[in-house]
């Protein structure tokens, strides 16, 4: 069967074309659960994970790649490796076009946080109740991986033909923003395309395939505050009257929660200054994550000479990291400038990490097409229509395709709020469903013609190169 404008009308050959994908979908999908049972059973582990021993993972994501290029050349993808870091391979496998359509990508990571004790005795053997399948990785996310499969495996099974190509992205490195040696590597090693779906966990109980545009970014940082150590029970030299001050000895504990009420207020103002459409009021934070205060080891008889605040921010598109650096020193330093102890001590900042924005322009013909696949689908599962895409609640991989004016937007399987959780799990019937939109998707925007490719125009609300 060939592309669906090729033979009759275009509705009509549309129709027949769906008919018959969605029919191996059905028949497939049992295959595509083994798949998700054997991808939870490689230990994919980002080694960069916070408390994770690297060697215990090295090599895992390369496996569960390999597994899934298995997978893919039985469903007639052609697969090709991207190894921009040793031992940590992506995978990309394509589906060639008759020619002359735009192209799609799906992207998914193939990289999972670390383990957590929970139900499951071993977390990677997965364990199946009712129609739910535990294990880690189910949501975050490769039941995006079995549903990308799932759909190129009907494809090739009812013979229908895309105009344009259709790429599988299965990258490494997500969980901890290793974009470098993931996504953007995979685009830098030419596997280009005109837009991408990534099917991150975007069904909660009540509101499946939320299609997502737009995303805030983040910033890791840390602040520190130096004080002066002396005897415990110097306090009262150190801070009441007839007393030497300073010169007796600074907590640094004392000094760190100036400094944290100023960041505080300036959270309070962001709820002000920090506006988007697609965001409610408030949004953008700036959330205290780890304190920690001592002079060396912990020791109660002393003033602690350091303090320190690990914290995460959150901002709008159209905002760079380097302007939100130079807000939040800004407001930080006129503040410790009233302060003697901090005019002479500045506090010490260390930019961690940053995730730029994501915005994909909701009028886009791109967002029509996902957003009319994802409405067909979800209304068939008794889930409302959307009239525009949705920001998203979580940073994803979109940011990087959008960085080169590939339009992204977020749709899949698996609820968020499992995600990284010690009971991570993924509806099942969820799976054939992300497939049908992956395939309506894939039909639509491959039938139009590649000439015109509907790149994003970065503006004020698009996002940043991060700023780093």
């Amino acid at each position: 069967m060939g592309a669906p404008d090729e033979a009759g009308a275009p509705e009509e050959a549309r129709a027949r074309a769906l008919a018959a994908v969605d029919a191996a979908i059905l028949a497939f999908a049992g295959d595509a659960e083994r798949l998700l049972v054997e991808l939870v059973a490689v230990p994919s582990v980002n080694p960069l994970q916070p408390g994770v021993t690297a060697s215990a993972y090295e090599g895992g994501e390369s496996r569960a790649n390999e597994l899934l290029a298995e997978w893919l050349r039985d469903a007639g993808m052609e697969t090709h490796t991207v190894e921009a870091e040793a031992g940590r391979a992506n995978l990309v496998g394509i589906r060639r076009g008759t020619g002359g359509g735009r192209s799609l990508g799906v992207n998914a990571h193939i990289d999972t946080v670390a383990p957590q004790q929970g139900r499951l005795a071993d977390p990677f053997r997965a364990e199946r109740v009712g129609n739910l399948l535990y294990g880690l990785g189910t949501t975050d996310m490769k039941a995006a991986h079995a549903a990308a499969w799932l759909a190129a495996k009907a494809l090739h099974e009812a013979g229908v033909e895309l105009r344009g190509d259709l790429h599988l992205h299965s990258v490494v490195g997500e969980e901890t923003m290793s974009h470098g040696i993931g996504t953007t590597a995979v685009l830098d090693a030419g596997f280009d395309v005109d837009a991408v779906i990534i099917p991150e966990p975007t069904s909660g109980d009540d509101d499946l395939f939320r299609l997502a545009n737009t995303a805030a970014g983040n910033y890791l940082f840390s602040l520190t505050v130096r004080g002066k150590s002396t005897h415990w029970a110097s306090r009262n030299l150190a801070i009441r009257a007839g007393g030497d001050g300073d010169a007796v000895g600074v907590n640094a504990i004392d000094k760190g929660f100036y400094v944290y009420s100023a960041m505080r207020q300036l959270e309070e103002q962001w709820a002000f200054s920090k506006r988007h459409p697609q965001f409610p009021p408030g949004a953008f934070i700036i959330h205290p994550g780890v304190l920690h205060a001592d002079i060396g080891f912990p020791a109660a008889p002393y003033f602690p000479d350091r303090a320190r605040f690990d914290y995460l921010l959150s901002f709008p598109p159209g905002e760079t990291a380097a302007q939100i650096r130079q807000e939040v020193e800004a407001h930080i330093n006129a503040a410790a400038a009233l302060d003697p102890w901090l005019a002479t001590h500045p506090v010490e900042f260390e930019w961690i990490d940053t995730w730029p924005p994501a915005y994909t322009d909701p009028s886009s013909d791109f967002a029509r097409v996902a957003l009319a696949a994802r409405n067909e689908v979800a209304t068939a599962l008794g889930t409302a229509p959307l009239d525009t895409p949705q920001p998203n609640g979580a940073q994803s991989d979109a940011s990087f395709y959008e960085a080169r004016g590939i339009p992204a937007l977020v749709c899949g399987p698996g609820n968020l709020l499992v995600a990284h959780a010690a009971d991570e799990h993924v509806d099942l019937g969820l799976i054939p469903a992300t497939a049908r939109m992956i395939v309506r998707t894939a039909l639509d925007w491959t039938a139009r013609d590649r000439t015109a490719p509907d790149r994003a125009v970065p503006d004020r609300t698009g996002p940043d190169d991060g700023g780093a």
